[in-house]
Parts: structure tokens; C-alpha cells; sequence
């Protein structure tokens, strides 16, 4: 109404000064005239003012009431709308609400002046000056938040408020609660698929009467589809020891919740051969049609197999979680597998030109142990064959330069770099004793084909080489060496695969490495391959020399065990910077702490050349140290793993590992 007023004020000047200009012009040209029309303009001014302005009066009465009208209109809208809105400033201060955000808020905003106090975890600075929606939980209700950024200086008009001078943040809050527990109820009800096996059935009824095997097989059977039966969900037993079953996700949250308590029921069931029961679960999440959810669950499940068994793999999208794996796997005592995969491995190798053979990073005995038959096989076979050794090989120095007394081992050894050059898309590449492909020696030579075989007998990890034509994984063997000798074995009796002396001691060494000596993970296989390399040449005397000590490695482990620390059964030491061979004395300090009569599980850390904190640990069996360094980032076998961790100190380190090693040991004890 001001603006129309001075609008009005501007007109009329503009008139009284157009008829002064004329009258000057009149009065220069006949000045009686002039006068004479000064008087009439006079005249007729105040014989229409009291009209003119009478009009205005009730022109400008007319305005005001209607300007009123509108604004009360206005006011009322908005405070009443079944929106909720408020205006903050850039400090996140509320300025001006309607009714029904007071009345939908919790909180007293006039106590309370911060949107952050509402909104848990809001902040003004990361939605200022832009436009979007979010949604938040406020008290018992979730909203839909639309915010829209107003810049006053781009207004037009009078502003005589206080946002006049400064931009502002609108926030309309809608009430989505009935929306968003319906969605979480449709989630909860989403159905989730998934298998089970039972592990070790054959292992169980061997040499049962007909009776006691189908007394043992109902009692897991039972216990099987009760738990399935129980959440409302579907199973079907499609073989003797396989299930597929359906659950909602809600029943798998629940589960999940429970650390899938049917693991522990499985393994208390009473067997005649006092072996315990246990079984494996793969399960499949948020997958896109009914079809990729079967083949998902069964994958999941031969990742469960292929970690030992006794355990819960759950596939969801890009994540896979883990639950169990407690029980030791048991070694499978029948060969056919190995025969199997030894026919398989000549096939491949008959198909192909070149062979490039490697182990991990940092190579150990085993990891070059298993290389070694590798590359025995691929001779045998009249193959081109490379052996690829990282570029930190200290902890396997002994036995290169044992290798490098023979001409064949010297020219056929290669740096990484080389590999890259060497390799083709048509060249077969076996990884040994690592199945990470970040891990292995050359990844880059790895990534250049696509024809890869994987041995290995740690428990399979969530990373995995990419599409491998062959995977040989039996995470219940000693080690890649005993898995590759069996392998020789078999391709001897086709081909003929000769051992030399050093080959056969260096196969034997990487056995008695992850054995410590025979000592852990040993069954009757790992004893058979001993014999098998014994025949074969093996240098019982050399081997042994390969883990001889010096004087100063001695007094360097016993400082470190000097400076252990025990937590419950649990220790945990470092070594000091500056070692050139840092991973061979860790983990040596580790086999020793685990000697130790009440340790069951031993860390040790220490610094990597990259800045980062490498780990060594080992266990006596009962401690699953796998699981350990995989919540850690890293991986390995039940009694024998490692990682590598970064972007932390050590004694956040130490910190991160008693943690997650002593919730593992405390569940132990629970069962």
C-alpha cells in the first residue's frame, strides 16, 4: 500500500510540473495571458480537488482494507497448512515457524533455538545455500525434509523485516511415519533365499547300521527345519545332506542377532564316532530377481565350504558376512580329489604354451614349497615355465640359493617386472598359497590373462582371484606344499615327475613351516606327503638348517618376548624398526609365544617398508586367528594368519586386535 501511495504522489508531481513548464512558455510569449490562465488552472484545481481526493481517500481505504484482507489470509495459510515449515539463519537458529511445526516438534523451540537440538545430527553448513530433501527422525516420527535457500538480496520491494539484510534457509517438514513403517514392514517381509549342507555327513555315518544312521540323520534334520519352521520360512531337504530354504529378511536380522545359534545346536548333538556334526549355510541378500539369488546363495555356501565349514556366509550386494566357523575342519582322508585335480592341472597344462608360477608377497617355504611342485609338473610336461619371486624374497633366501645350485632354477626365476613383459593372454598362471589377488607376487602379470589356477589351503576370503579355470582350495590341509605333493604324486603316474634332491627339500620345508615341525594342522596326509618327499630325496638334515638361528635373531626374539604383553590367554608383542627381515622374526616370535603353556593365541607387529604395521599371528587351534585378521583386513589359515594395517598407530593396533581376539575367545568359552 506505501508503494501505491508513492506511486500516486510521483503522477501528480509529474502533472503540476508538465503545467508549470507550459505556463512559463505562455507567460513568455503574452504574460496577461499567462494570468488569465494561471487563474483557471487554479480555479479548476480547487473545484475538483475535494473530488480527486475524496476518491483517492476511498480508493486508497479500498486498498487498505483488501492489502489487509489478503495478508490475514496469508498469515493464516501458512500457520495452518499440514506442512510444517520454519525459516533458520546461517547459524542454524530458527527465526520464524508456522503453528504446526510447534506443534509436530518435540521440542519447545522457543527453549530450544538450534534445528540441531530437533534433528539429530543436522548441520546448517552442509545444506546452506543449496536446495534438496532428506529425510530425519524426530521423537517417534520420521519426515521428509524440502529445503530451499532464499537469497533476500535478490528481491524486490520493501522488506522491513529482518530478513531484509540476510539469506535465510526455508525447511518444509512433511510427516512420512505411516509411509516409512509401511516400507520397513514391506523390507522386513522381503524373502531372503538361501542353502544349507550338512558338512561332514560321510565322516558322521561311517560304518553306522542302517538304524543309527537314520536315528543321527533325523536328529540334524529335525534341528534343520525346526529353526527354518519356527521364522516362518520354507525348506526343502533336495539331497541327503542339502537344503534350500526361503526366510523374510526380518527372521534373517533376527538370526543375525543371535550369532545363528543352530551352528552351536548342530554341533551338540551326541554322534556314535564322537565327532561333532556341523553343517554350512550360504544366503543371498538384496538380490534382483529370484534366479540370481539361487545361484548367489550357492555360492555363498562354497565360500562356507571352501573357509572349513561349520559356518554362515551371507552375500549382500557388494558385502559378505561371516558368522561361525569355530570347528576345525576335519581332513578328508580319500584322495580322489587330489587325483582329480592332478588330471585336471595336466589337461591345462597340455593346452598351453607358457606357465608362469607364483606364490604370494613376501614368500614363505610354503608359498615357495608350492611353487616348486608346480613348476616340477610343468618340466615334466616339456613346458616353458617362469617362476615369479617378489622383490622382498629374504624370508626364502635359504632356500633360492639352494635352488640356484642348479642351472634349470636359475633361469627360469623372474622379478615381477619381468613377469609383466613375459606373460600373455594365453599364459597359464597358478597362484600358490594365496588366493587374494592383491596378495599374489606379480599382480599386474596376474591381471594380464585370464586363465588362472588357484591352490591353496587357507579359508577362503571375500576377495578372490577373478574367474580361475581350476581352484584347488582344502583349507583342512596342512599347507600348499602338502596339496602340491600329492599333486606330483599323481602326475608321476602318467608322466614322469623326478624330484631333485633340493626340490624335494624345498617342498618338505614349506610343509614343516606351516606344521611348525609337525606340530599343528597335521593329520595322516601331511605325514604320508612327508614320506612321499622323503623317498623323493628330501634332505631331512638341510631342511632343518634352513630354520636355524643366529646368535643375534636369538637374543632379538627374546627381547620381544621380554616385552610381550598377556591379556587373558591372548599376547601380544612388536618388533623393533629397522629389522631388514621384520615378517621372518615376527612371525617366528609368534610360533614361540604359542609354546607358552595358558597363550592360545599370539600377535606380533611390526613396521612395514610402506609405512604401514604388518601382523603375524598364530594360534594353537582353539582361537580361530583367520577370522582376526580377516575383520582386520587381512587373512590366512585357523592357526596361522596375518595383516596388514594402515592408517593407524600401533598402539591403536594392538588396541583393534585384543578387541575382536578376545570377543572370539570369550564366545568360545560361551559354548
Amino acid at each position: 500500500m506505501k508503494s501505491f501511495k508513492r506511486r500516486w504522489q510521483t503522477i501528480e508531481i509529474t502533472i503540476v510540473g508538465v503545467i508549470a513548464a507550459l505556463l512559463l512558455i505562455i507567460a513568455w510569449l503574452n504574460w496577461p495571458v499567462a494570468i488569465l490562465a494561471l487563474i483557471i488552472v487554479l480555479a479548476g484545481y480547487f473545484i475538483n480537488y475535494n473530488v480527486i481526493h475524496n476518491r483517492r481517500r476511498l480508493a486508497i481505504e479500498q486498498f487498505d482494507a483488501m492489502s489487509k484482507g489478503v495478508t490475514q489470509a496469508s498469515n493464516y495459510a501458512l500457520q495452518n497448512l499440514p506442512i510444517a515449515i520454519t525459516i533458520v539463519n546461517k547459524d542454524g537458529t530458527l527465526v520464524w515457524n508456522n503453528s504446526v511445526f510447534r506443534d509436530w516438534m518435540p521440542v519447545d523451540w522457543n527453549k530450544t533455538q538450534k534445528l540441531s537440538a530437533m534433528i539429530p545430527g543436522f548441520r546448517i553448513d552442509k545444506i546452506w545455500g543449496k536446495s534438496g530433501f532428506m529425510k530425519a527422525a524426530i521423537g517417534e516420527k520420521t519426515f521428509q525434509i524440502i529445503y530451499k535457500f532464499i537469497d533476500t538480496q535478490d528481491s524486490h520491494g520493501d522488506m522491513d523485516d529482518e530478513f531484509a539484510e540476510h539469506a535465510c534457509m526455508a525447511l518444509y517438514f512433511e510427516d512420512v511415519t505411516k509411509a516409512e513403517v509401511a516400507r520397513e514392514k514391506a523390507e522386513l517381509a522381503q524373502p531372503i533365499w538361501g542353502m544349507i549342507q550338512i558338512d561332514n555327513i560321510e565322516d558322521l555315518t561311517k560304518g553306522l547300521s542302517d538304524r543309527e544312521y537314520t536315528t543321527l540323520w533325523a536328529e540334524i534334520n529335525n534341528i534343520v527345519v525346526d529353526e527354518i519352521d519356527n521364522r516362518d520360512g520354507f525348506i526343502r531337504n533336495f539331497q541327503d545332506d542339502m537344503y534350500t530354504f526361503a526366510i523374510s529378511r526380518g527372521a534373517l536380522a533376527d538370526m543375525e542377532a543371535e550369532g545363528f545359534k543352530i551352528l552351536e545346536k548342530i554341533r551338540k548333538i551326541p554322534t556314535p564316532r564322537q565327532l561333532p556334526a556341523t553343517i554350512s549355510m550360504g544366503i543371498a541378500q538384496d538380490m534382483s530377481s529370484v534366479k540370481s539369488a539361487t545361484a548367489k546363495s550357492r555360492a555363498a555356501l562354497e565360500v562356507a565350504l571352501a573357509r572349513g565349514g561349520d559356518q554362515v556366509c551371507i552375500m549382500d550386494g557388494d558385502d559378505t558376512r561371516f558368522f561361525g566357523g569355530k570347528v576345525q575342519g576335519s581332513e578328508k582322508n580319500t584322495r580322489v580329489r587330489a587325483r582329480v585335480v592332478s588330471q585336471a592341472i595336466r589337461e591345462l597344462m597340455n593346452d598351453s604354451d607358457k606357465i608362469l608360477v607364483m606364490g604370494h608377497q613376501r614368500e614363505d617355504y610354503d608359498a615357495l614349497g608350492g611353487a616348486i611342485g608346480v613348476v616340477t609338473i610343468a618340466r615334466a610336461l616339456g613346458k616353458e615355465v617362469r617362476l615369479v619371486v617378489s622383490n622382498e624374497p629374504m624370508a626364502i633366501q635359504k632356500v633360492l640359493n639352494v635352488l640356484n645350485e642348479d642351472e634349470f632354477w636359475q633361469s627360469i626365476i623372474i622379478t615381477p617386472a619381468v613377469a609383466k613383459q613375459w606373460v600373455d593372454a594365453n599364459t597359464l598362471v597358478f597362484v600358490c598359497d594365496v588366493h587374494r589377488p592383491d596378495l599374489v607376487a606379480a599382480p599386474e602379470a596376474l591381471g594380464i590373462t585370464k586363465r588362472r589356477v588357484v591352490i591353496d589351503h587357507h579359508r577362503r576370503g571375500t576377495d578372490f582371484v577373478e574367474g580361475p579355470l581350476l581352484t584347488y582350495l582344502e583349507p583342512a590341509a596342512s599347507s600348499t606344499s602338502e596339496l602340491v605333493a600329492e599333486l606330483v604324486q599323481y602326475a608321476g603316474a602318467t608322466v614322469p615327475v623326478k624330484l631333485t634332491k633340493a626340490e624335494a627339500t624345498g617342498i618338505y620345508a614349506g610343509i614343516v613351516l606351516d606344521t611348525k615341525n609337525f606340530n599343528i594342522q597335521t593329520g595322516a596326509r601331511t605325514f604320508e606327503a612327508a614320506a612321499f618327499l622323503r623317498r623323493s630325496g628330501a634332505d631331512i638334515e638341510r631342511a632343518r638348517q634352513l630354520f636355524i638361528d643366529s646368535f643375534d635373531d636369538i637374543q632379538l626374539r627374546a627381547k620381544m618376548l621380554f616385552s610381550a604383553e598377556r591379556t587373558e590367554s591372548i599376547a601380544i608383542t612388536e618388533a623393533p624398526a629397522g629389522l631388514t627381515d621384520m615378517m621372518v622374526v615376527s612371525a617366528q616370535t609368534a610360533d614361540m609365544l604359542i609354546t607358552i603353556e595358558d597363550i592360545e593365541a599370539a600377535f606380533v607387529l611390526y613396521q612395514l617398508n610402506d609405512g604401514g604395521i604388518g601382523v603375524s599371528a598364530r594360534s594353537k587351534g582353539q582361537l580361530n586367528v583367520q577370522v582376526v585378521m580377516e575383520s582386520l583386513g587381512g587373512g590366512g589359515h585357523r592357526t596361522v594368519a596375518g595383516a596388514q594395517l594402515h592408517d593407524m598407530t600401533v598402539e591403536d593396533a594392538k588396541k583393534a586386535i585384543l578387541t575382536i581376539a578376545l570377543q572370539q575367545l570369550h564366545d568360545l568359552q560361551e559354548v
